[in-house]
């Protein structure tokens, strides 16, 4: 099966949004819904359809995780590692050396104008992440 470019970047996309994506190995179409659902206790779940569509059909899909906080550590640190602003790749491994890296790396950048190309960097990142869990568990 061969999936569409254009949907590995949006998988990719909405794994940075706290998504979970799973992707139907018949259609190479995906749906998605929240990681984190605890936020719906007295409510109906406005994800419920999607839930039940995977649920009924589990053995046409396989589940795309987000990085984990390691494998997002190593991508902020390859950003700074291929940055040629000397000064400012040092400032950003020292935030990652210190407590909270993920609060002080973001900190930074988001007061840099390197802003749009750690979020250029972080997305190929991330749609490199998808090609590769597509392909250890698909044949394309």
């Amino acid at each position: 099966m061969k999936v569409k470019e254009a949907n590995i970047r949006e998988m990719a996309e909405h794994l940075l949004c706290g998504n979970i994506c799973f992707l139907n190995t018949v259609t190479g179409d995906f749906e998605y819904h929240p990681a984190e659902m605890d936020f719906f206790p007295d409510e109906e779940n406005p994800w419920q359809e999607v839930i039940d569509k995977l649920e009924n059909n589990w053995d046409d899909y396989i589940r795309i995780e987000p990085m984990n906080s390691s494998q997002s550590f190593a991508v902020m640190e390859s950003f700074a590692d291929q940055l040629e602003a000397d000064g400012f790749r040092k400032k950003l491994f020292a935030a990652l050396s210190r407590p909270k890296p993920f609060r002080n790396f973001n900190y930074l950048i988001h007061e840099s104008d390197f802003r749009q190309e750690w979020f250029d960097f972080r997305q190929e990142r991330n749609v490199e992440w998808v090609r590769e869990q597509i392909s250890d568990r698909v044949d394309e």
